[in-house]
């Protein structure tokens, strides 16, 4: 992180950095979502994938379901292959992980979500809630963050088209958050919309309140969300399940984020014995 983006991401909880994913591979993975798209439910099952509609989800505002195509659903991702694995350990991105996590740290989840009109997500999470799983924490020699999240926009979506929204410096309140379980009001004083165009990323700890605000347009949302932690935590389900061949063909820290790194390879050998 340059000096600003630590001040801005100690001080908001997120950092939106654009243009992180060129063209090229945004092109190839819209092709890959369309061709799932076709596919129906238990097509996409036979591909190790796992597509859960939105209406099952506690934080979700699920929208009248469209005339044509699929109802707001996520899945599961790599088990594509091709450039959601790329994805996993994206140059522009990693330098921004060591940093936040500050510990060997693996991918936990990756999943991509798509919403149309009508769809939003209520705020959901903050500081005060104090899970442990995705605590925010600053220690004298930098960022030692439970989880970090990063959403990556691979259509433009602006306000009324239901963009990821947070609350600036949630992560750190010790009070609850009023507006939690609430879809978010663009216009309230507290919150703070995020529109970004294909290709930007949303960078942010897990502790922020967050959601997204209603899609009143007429273009559906697509994101990806990677999701990152220490490597003592476990992955979430089959959030990290990839496709055949994975291991051979991935590079050695590509490998690592994915089956997690020795979390305490430190330890004295005393330690480690049974």
């Amino acid at each position: 992180m340059t000096a600003e983006e630590r001040y801005l991401f100690d001080l908001n909880g997120y950092v939106v950095l654009r243009k992180v994913l060129p063209p090229p591979i945004l092109a190839a993975m819209n092709d890959s979502i369309d061709r799932l798209e076709a596919l129906n439910d238990r097509e996409v099952e036979a591909r190790n994938l796992a597509r859960k509609y939105q209406e099952d989800n506690v934080y979700a505002q699920v929208g009248p379901a469209p005339q044509q195509g699929l109802a707001d659903y996520s899945s599961t991702i790599l088990p594509c292959g091709g450039p959601f694995e790329e994805l996993i350990d994206w140059p522009a991105v990693l330098p921004y992980l060591e940093e936040a996590i500050g510990v060997p740290f693996r991918l936990d989840a990756a999943s991509f979500m798509s919403r149309h009109g009508g769809g939003g997500f209520v705020f959901h999470h903050g500081y005060a809630e104090m899970l442990p799983y995705s605590e925010y924490a600053f220690e004298r020699d930098g960022f030692l963050c439970a989880s970090i999240k990063i959403s990556y926009a691979l259509t433009d979506v602006g306000v009324e088209d239901g963009c990821f929204t947070v609350i600036p410096g949630s992560h750190k309140s010790h009070f609850p958050n009023p507006l939690v379980g609430r879809v978010p009001d663009p216009a309230h004083p507290l919150v703070r919309p995020l529109p970004c165009e294909a290709g930007d990323a949303v960078f942010f700890s897990e502790d922020l309140s967050h959601g997204a605000v209603e899609n009143r347009g007429s273009r559906v949302r697509r994101t990806l969300f990677y999701s990152y932690a220490p490597a003592y935590q476990c992955a979430w389900g089959r959030l990290t399940e990839v496709a055949p061949g994975f291991e051979s063909r991935a590079n050695p820290r590509r490998l690592e984020l994915v089956q997690g790194p020795v979390p305490f390879e430190d330890r004295p050998a005393s330690l480690t014995a049974v």
